[in-house]
């Protein structure tokens, strides 16, 4: 998986953990909801960036560069994943 792919993935991986659809996630992170719907569009060519990136890993209290890491040789997808807080549970 490229870059862009992974960071797609882990995005969607937060929204699953916190039971977010597109747009409480564009709200919680200041994004468009097309923008931020585009991006996590599966044949997309926008990309999440580096800045929005980082944004997203602070938000939702996950170590730096997590969104960057390929956790799918995971047993649960998710094994380096470090600490994970439910913000809305």
């Amino acid at each position: 998986m490229d870059l862009a792919e992974v960071r797609r993935q882990n995005a969607l991986n937060i929204m699953q953990e916190n039971a977010l659809d597109e747009l409480s996630f564009a709200l919680c992170l200041g994004v468009d909801e097309d923008k931020m719907a585009a991006m996590l569009h599966s044949s997309t060519k926008k990309k999440i960036s580096d800045g929005l990136a980082r944004t997203i890993e602070q938000t939702f209290s996950k170590p730096a560069m997590w969104l960057d890491g390929d956790f799918s040789g995971g047993d649960d997808g998710h094994s380096a994943s470090g600490p994970s807080y439910d913000l809305f549970g």
